[in-house]
């Protein structure tokens, strides 16, 4: 697709994959997330069997960005603009990705199929575990980019007032069949237990790695997701 125009914004957005079967959506973190993070990774496989889209968020990748709008609830409204044209879909988000997803799910109830939640952070870390998941050193143009979203927008103060994701939040959604996939060196390894409890009904993984388990895992966790977007008999 491209760059199209949504909310006032040019947002990158590209479509891969076959005509038929049940569209997933696929959101990326924040910072140095893109859909790099996907494309180069794990939609390859998914979308040998069903449509997969992915988007760079707002001040991301090659979407505008804007000095604001960096919390969950704005980037809920990206979505569902960015997702209108489409029939219900799955959902697999990573990081932040993840908490606008749960977010989105709750709005637009009916629009997703299935939730699939990748080293989600609904749990607080401390500071120096935080540091070291949002490090922007180097000359790369990932860490350009993180450095210009950090200094020249309220990305920042926008995080700092979020609410955690509760499990009164989790419970909302239902029925809805969710995965849950954290690193085992993760500091949100305890988000999945926060869902088990809240969703008692979910599946849980826990693989070896840290927070980007698209790189890390990417192998096992490519066959989890295909399994559980490709299983219909908790559809």
């Amino acid at each position: 697709m491209g760059m199209v125009l949504a909310r006032g914004l040019r947002f990158h957005v590209v479509d891969m994959g076959t005509d038929d079967g049940e569209p997933v959506v696929m959101l990326h973190g924040l910072f140095t997330g893109s859909i790099a993070t996907w494309y180069y990774t794990v939609a390859p496989e998914l979308a040998r069997t069903r449509p997969v889209r992915l988007l760079d968020w707002r001040g991301h990748g090659l979407s505008e960005r804007p000095p604001t709008g960096y919390d969950s609830a704005t980037m809920v409204a990206d979505l569902a603009a960015l997702t209108g044209d489409l029939p219900p879909f799955a959902v697999v988000g990573h990081s932040f990705g993840a908490v606008v997803a749960v977010r989105f799910a709750r709005a637009h109830p009916g629009r997703v199929t299935r939730l699939a939640l990748v080293d989600p952070p609904f749990t607080k870390i401390d500071r120096k575990a935080a540091e070291q998941l949002v490090r922007f050193d180097g000359d790369g143009c990932l860490a350009q980019r993180a450095t210009a979203l950090a200094n020249e927008t309220t990305v920042l103060d926008d995080l700092a007032r979020e609410s955690l994701v509760t499990a009164e939040e989790l419970r909302a959604l239902g029925d809805l069949p969710v995965l849950t996939v954290v690193g085992a060196d993760s500091p949100f390894r305890p988000s999945a237990d926060l869902v088990a409890r809240a969703l008692p009904a979910s599946r849980r993984h826990v693989l070896d790695g840290g927070h980007d388990l698209h790189t890390t895992a990417r192998e096992p966790l490519t066959r989890l997701l295909a399994e559980f977007l490709e299983d219909s008999a908790d559809a």
